[in-house]
C-alpha cells in the first residue's frame, strides 16, 4: 500500500462516510481511521494510474495519410449524410491495386475511430473528439486496398432508429427527402443508395445497419456477433455491438465482409468460434462459383449421422418465421409483399414451409429492458471485458452535467435515466436478460435445425414523413415504436441477420403514387453467413425487387 499523508488527502472522515453513504452503509466509528487512510492511498494509486501515458493502437498515417479533410458545404451535402469529408489510402499503390478492395471507395458510420479525423457520434453533447487510433476495420479496408473517403452521419449517441436525431440535422431518404432513411447507420445507406459510396461500414445494436438498408432499397448484414472486431468503435452496449458491410449489392457485400471478418486478438467480443483471418471463408469467390453452377440455394447434405459427405447436396429449406408478422403496427401489405418474395424461392427449386419461434414475441420486452445497460457506456463504466478502451472519448463525455444533459437527443437521456433506476431498483434485471436471451437463442437454433434460414420482414413499415427534433419524447416514442421489433432480437441472440430490397409499396397514409422500399431479413445459424449470401445471391439474380 502506498504511504500517503493523509493530513493532505482530500480524503478525510466525510468523504469516507459519504462514499459508503452510496450503498446504503456507514463504516464503523472505531474504524474510521484506518479506512480514511486505507482510502487515501487508493486515491493516491488511481492519480499516479491516469497520470501515465495511456497505451493505443498507432495508425501508419504516412502510408495511410489523411488527405482534404473537410466538414462538406450544404451544396455537397443535401442529405446531410456526410459528417465529415477525408481521403484515406495507401500511398503503394502497387500494394493497394493487389488489394481486394483497390478502388472501392468506403465510407465509415461516424462512431468509428479514424485518427485525426473529428468524431461527432451524432451528437453535440461534446464536440471536439478526434480519435488519436484507428479502428481495426479501417486498417483492415486500407489493406485491402480500399479507399476511405470519409465518415458518415450517424443518429445521436446510435440510439435512434429514425434519422432526425443527429447533430448534423436530419438526413433524408433518397426517394423522399422529408422521410426517414432510418438508423442509426443513416448516413452510411443514403450515401449508398445515391452513389456517393461504394461500400460502408455501419454499426448495429438493435438493427441499425438493416434498418436502414430496408428503407432506402441497399444491403445490410449484421454478421454472427464477434466475426468482425470491433475494436477502436465507440460502443452501445458491449454484449450488442455488431459492425458490419452496408452495400448496393449482394457481392459487393460479401467482399466487403471478406475483409473484414476475422480475430484481431484485441476484442474479446470475438466469442468461440470466430475465424481467424486466415480461416474466413472466401465469400465472393464461393458465390461466383456456386452460381456459376446453377447451385446457390444447394446445400450440404448431411447423413443421418451428421456426417457430410462431399458432394452430397439437397435444395435449400427457407423458412417463413410466423411470430415475424404478428406485431400491431405492421403494414399488412407490407408483410404481404415479404411473404409473396419469400415464397418465390419455391420458384427457384427451394422448399419454402412456415415455422414458428413463440419467443420471438418476447424478445422486443426483453430487449428493451436490456438496452438500459447502455447507460453504462454513457456513465463511462463500460468495464469488465478485454479489449481497446476509447478513454478519449470517456474524457470527452464526462462528467455529466446540466447543458450536457440538456444537449442530449430525448431517447439517449431516457435510456440514462432508465439505467440509473434499473441499477438502484432491479440490480440483477440485467443478468436475467441474457439469460432469458440464452434461451431464445437456443428456440432459433431449433428452427435453424429444420430449416436453412428464417424470413421475416425487416421493418413493419416504408418510411415514415421524420418528426422535428424538437418533437416531445413521447411523440418520439410513439414514432419509432415496434420499428426494431424484427431486427432487435438478433442482435441480443448474435444470429447472423441480412437485409435485402424485396419489393416496393406506397405508404399506407399515401400518395399512391409513391413507391419506397421494403426490406426482406435474411436470419441464419451462427458463422454462416455464406448461406444468407447464397439465398440472397440467388433471389436477387432472378427477381427485380423494383418491379414487384
Amino acid at each position: 500500500m502506498t504511504t500517503v499523508n493523509v493530513d493532505q488527502s482530500p480524503i478525510n472522515r466525510n468523504v469516507l462516510q459519504q462514499t459508503a453513504a452510496k450503498i446504503g452503509v456507514k463504516v464503523p466509528e472505531d474504524q474510521e481511521a484506518a479506512f480514511v487512510t486505507m482510502l487515501a492511498s487508493a486515491r493516491e494509486a488511481m492519480e499516479q494510474v491516469i497520470e501515465m501515458d495511456d497505451f493505443m493502437p498507432v495508425p501508419d498515417t504516412t502510408k495511410y495519410p489523411r488527405i482534404d479533410m473537410h466538414a462538406p458545404s450544404p451544396e455537397d451535402n443535401s442529405y446531410n449524410a456526410w459528417a465529415t469529408k477525408v481521403t484515406v489510402q495507401n500511398n503503394n499503390q502497387d500494394e493497394a491495386a493487389a488489394g481486394i478492395l483497390s478502388g472501392k471507395r468506403v465510407v465509415l458510420k461516424d462512431n468509428i475511430c479514424l485518427a485525426g479525423v473529428p468524431c461527432y457520434f451524432g451528437t453535440d453533447v461534446f464536440t471536439d473528439w478526434v480519435p488519436t487510433t484507428d479502428a481495426i476495420v479501417v486498417t483492415r479496408v486500407l489493406e485491402a486496398g480500399g479507399i476511405i473517403t470519409g465518415k458518415a452521419t450517424c443518429e445521436n449517441f446510435c440510439a435512434y432508429a429514425i434519422s432526425n436525431s443527429s447533430r448534423h440535422g436530419p438526413v433524408g431518404n433518397p426517394y423522399d427527402k422529408t422521410r426517414s432513411s432510418a438508423g442509426s447507420s443513416s448516413g452510411c445507406g443514403v450515401l449508398l443508395a445515391i452513389g456517393e459510396a461504394d461500400l460502408a461500414i455501419g454499426g448495429d445494436q438493435g438493427g441499425s445497419i438493416r434498418l436502414p438498408a430496408a428503407h432506402v432499397g441497399i444491403v445490410g448484414l449484421k454478421p454472427t456477433f464477434g466475426l468482425v472486431p470491433y475494436t477502436g468503435i465507440a460502443s452501445n452496449e458491449v454484449s450488442l455491438d455488431h459492425t458490419g458491410p452496408m452495400s448496393r449489392d449482394v457481392l459487393d457485400n460479401a467482399l466487403l465482409l471478406r475483409a473484414l471478418a476475422g480475430v484481431d486478438g484485441i476484442d474479446d467480443r470475438q466469442i468461440a468460434g470466430t475465424p481467424s483471418c486466415a480461416h474466413v471463408p472466401d465469400y465472393p469467390a464461393l458465390l461466383t462459383a456456386a452460381r456459376g453452377a446453377h447451385a446457390l440455394l444447394d446445400v450440404s447434405a448431411p447423413t443421418a449421422a451428421g456426417i457430410a459427405e462431399p458432394g452430397a447436396t439437397r435444395k435449400m429449406r427457407v423458412g417463413i418465421l410466423r411470430e415475424g408478422g404478428l406485431i400491431q403496427t405492421m403494414d399488412p401489405r407490407l408483410l404481404a409483399c415479404v411473404e409473396s418474395a419469400a415464397k418465390k424461392f419455391g420458384e427457384l427449386g427451394a422448399e419454402v414451409v412456415e415455422v414458428s419461434v413463440p419467443g420471438h414475441l418476447k424478445a422486443p420486452l426483453i430487449g428493451r429492458v436490456q438496452r438500459f445497460s447502455q447507460s453504462n457506456n454513457l456513465l463511462g463504466r463500460a468495464s469488465g471485458t478485454r479489449q481497446l478502451y476509447l478513454t478519449d472519448f470517456i474524457e470527452k463525455l464526462l462528467p455529466w452535467s446540466q447543458e450536457k444533459f440538456n444537449k442530449l437527443f430525448p431517447v439517449s437521456a431516457n435510456i440514462l435515466l432508465n439505467g440509473l433506476y434499473a441499477d438502484e431498483h432491479f440490480p440483477q434485471l440485467h443478468g436475467k436478460t441474457h439469460n432469458l436471451f440464452r434461451k431464445l437463442r437456443l428456440e432459433y437454433d431449433a428452427a435453424l435445425a429444420k430449416v436453412d434460414i428464417l424470413v421475416m420482414p425487416t421493418t413493419p413499415w416504408v418510411a415514415k414523413v421524420m418528426l422535428p427534433r424538437d418533437a416531445s419524447l413521447l411523440e418520439h416514442f410513439g414514432d419509432y415504436n415496434g420499428l426494431t421489433f424484427n431486427t432487435q432480437p438478433f442482435n441480443n441472440t448474435g444470429h447472423p441477420a441480412l437485409s435485402i430490397p424485396c419489393g416496393m409499396i406506397s405508404p399506407l397514409e399515401g400518395p399512391e403514387t409513391l413507391r419506397l422500399p421494403v426490406g426482406m431479413q435474411l436470419v441464419g445459424k451462427y458463422w454462416d453467413e455464406l448461406t444468407l449470401y447464397k439465398a440472397a445471391l440467388a433471389w436477387s439474380d432472378a427477381f427485380n425487387w423494383k418491379e414487384l
